[in-house]
């Protein structure tokens, strides 16, 4: 069963799900690159025990996490002695990655998951092809251990065809919208 949720982009880490408990693989869709949000997840995330986190862009948190702990927690140490990381910067190498995770083990979680489907150096066939693979791996690997995949959504022809893949083997959607700031209008005297 697919269920659909909205939520602001400042809420990620309060989403209302226990990652950490429950199978299965839930898809959250951002606006925009969201990293305060993604960091403050990861926190959340590796306070209730190890994660695996794979990114599919070239970016991971690093001096805001440490930062964002040090509110939580004095343990940061040991806490982030749990966090395992991997950057797949193609699709083929985010296959690999996938791959080689076994069964058992921490919570996954997927940034920026269809971000290496994009490359037009890699012809559409191919790509595609890699990317019915991933979600092969994908569903496999969410049997066993909860996984979350996070995905900015964007309006052109290749994400079009290639989020069907990645909805087909969703048990739970998320989708953050962005808050704006409010704005005020300066005094004029």
């Amino acid at each position: 069963m697919r269920t659909r949720y909205s939520a602001h982009m400042n809420e990620l880490s309060n989403v209302d799900f226990d990652a950490t408990g429950k199978r299965g693989l839930t898809l959250i869709l951002t606006q925009d690159s969201a990293r305060r949000s993604k960091t403050e997840l990861i926190a959340s995330l590796i306070l209730h025990g190890p994660l695996f986190v794979i990114s599919g862009d070239e970016w991971l948190p690093s001096f805001a996490l440490p930062r964002i702990l040090r509110e939580r927690t004095t343990e940061i140490k040991e806490v982030l002695g749990g966090l395992y990381t991997v950057r797949a910067s193609t699709c083929y190498r985010l296959f690999d990655s996938l791959a080689g995770i076994p069964l058992k083990g921490e919570p996954i979680l997927l940034m920026d998951f269809l971000h290496t489907f994009y490359d037009p150096d890699i012809p559409l066939r191919v790509r595609l092809f890699k990317l019915r693979e991933c979600c092969r791996e994908l569903k496999r690997l969410s049997v066993y251990r909860p996984v979350i995949v996070l995905t900015q959504e964007r309006q052109d022809e290749d994400y079009e065809k290639f989020i069907p893949a990645l909805w087909s083997i969703t048990d739970r959607t998320i989708t953050l919208d962005i808050e704006l700031e409010p704005t005020q209008q300066p005094a004029l005297f």
